[in-house]
């Protein structure tokens, strides 16, 4: 029975898209007979967007190991900016209308004196009790994931130390990340930023990612050995699928699940309910779900015809739940350079709900490509409004029964995903 630790920033009770892909990867390495150990944060001292005490369900049998964070300078933000310190902290400002002094105060000490992130004070306690439980267990495999890219260098201190395996995961990209493109940052930032991603990559016997362009990226940032970076896309849970009911809405639903910042797509999802439930005077129901920028609901409760609900924040299984009833669901990608590379684990749950999807994106871009091949799905470019209104139109004229996609959804289950793992981690 091989032993593995994983090194994750963000484990239950944290909620949210980041936690996701290794909480599952770990469950079903436990399940496969593998004996896993997560080293996390102690929420208590963590700075997690959001909270889902739902998704503990799924961590056991898992060992589980916390150490604190010394200095947590986005929970000091938080209490600066709520009066009160909590382990969920605001999220979801990039580039909003109200950002205040303080916000763009932090965004700069953030970006130039946080590197390569602000959650890199948890990595000193990390580190030491890391270190203590290799030394006293006979790890077979070492992995971590990023963002927070700063975990990567807990991987990089224990290959550093022990002649042992690390797999390194990347979510998302670490130097190209889309959204450091809001912060202005110095040169000497820039440098050591790039300097540390490099070491990372080099000392990592196995990279890890979600897309082909972000394996791309990385194994261009490579001189030697390209070959040791794989691609596992995120996928769903379809057990959760199977606990939903169709039990739609009367009045016809479109969704969006998930953050909504200002720097996401939006404006041509405002005109085209302009124009559909305000000139047509179609009645159309749109349920949020997640952090949403004001600016936003503002601007959807505004249209006349459109109910607006919004829920907040939701369990996983609530927010399954929600897609799996809606006619229509949004996914608005960031209008940001790089965002093109993302595959996110929404993307593949929506697929999962049978329902018809839109995103707004970069037709380009590896998530174009997969949609590409459900009749549910289709991705139209930025500002695309009329094409917009005429998707919408069109779905609401047809049928409000489910896709039929099981044959196409086999390969992009939490299972199927965990199976390649296993494999890649077999081999060596």
């Amino acid at each position: 029975m091989k032993k593995i630790l994983v090194v994750s920033y963000y484990w239950p009770p944290s909620g949210g898209s980041g936690v996701q892909r290794w909480l599952y990867f770990c469950h079903y390495l436990q399940t496969q007979g593998f004996d896993v150990t997560v080293l996390t944060v102690d929420p208590a001292s963590a700075a997690f967007p959001s909270l889902d005490y739902s998704l503990l369900e799924k961590t056991k049998g898992i060992t589980v190991v916390h150490t604190k964070s010394r200095l947590n300078p986005i929970k000091l933000y938080a209490s600066f900016k709520k009066g009160k310190l909590k382990n969920q902290i605001p999220s979801g400002n990039f580039g909003s209308k109200r950002k205040s002094v303080l916000d763009h105060i932090a965004g700069f000490i953030r970006a130039n004196f946080f590197i390569p992130d602000a959650r890199v004070t948890w990595n000193k306690l990390a580190i030491k009790k890391a270190i203590y439980l290799v030394e006293n267990q006979k790890f077979d495999q070492i992995i971590t994931t990023g963002p927070p890219h700063s975990t990567h260098l807990i991987g990089l201190a224990l290959k550093n130390k022990f002649h042992i395996n690390w797999l390194a995961d990347f979510r998302d990209p670490w130097g190209e990340l889309y959204y450091n493109n809001l912060f202005k940052r110095f040169e000497f930032a820039k440098k050591k930023d790039s300097e540390l991603e490099r070491l990372v990559l080099e000392k990592a016997d196995k990279i890890l990612t979600v897309g082909p362009s972000l394996k791309e990226i990385l194994q261009y940032k490579l001189d030697k050995n390209q070959s040791k970076v794989h691609v596992i896309y995120n996928g769903f849970d379809a057990d959760m699928f199977a606990k939903c009911t169709d039990n739609r809405p009367l009045l016809f639903t479109i969704a969006h699940i998930g953050n909504w910042s200002m720097q996401q797509a939006h404006q041509e999802i405002i005109a085209a309910l302009q124009e559909l439930c305000g000139n047509r005077k179609i009645k159309i129901r749109f349920l949020l779900a997640g952090k949403v920028d004001q600016f936003i609901v503002d601007k959807l409760a505004a249209i006349e015809n459109l109910t607006v609900d919004y829920k907040g924040l939701l369990s996983h299984q609530n927010a399954i739940n929600e897609m799996y009833i809606a006619d229509v669901l949004l996914n608005c990608h960031p209008i940001l350079p790089n965002a093109e590379y993302m595959i996110s684990g929404k993307m593949m749950e929506y697929l999962a709900s049978g329902n018809y999807n839109i995103t707004i994106g970069n037709k380009n871009s590896d998530g174009a490509k997969i949609l590409a091949s459900f009749p549910s799905a289709k991705m139209i470019e930025y500002n695309a409004t009329e094409e917009l209104i005429q998707l919408i139109s069109d779905r609401i004229s047809s049928d409000r029964s489910h896709f039929e996609l099981s044959d196409l959804l086999a390969k992009y289950t939490r299972k199927a995903a965990a199976q390649e793992l296993i494999d890649l981690i077999n081999k060596g």
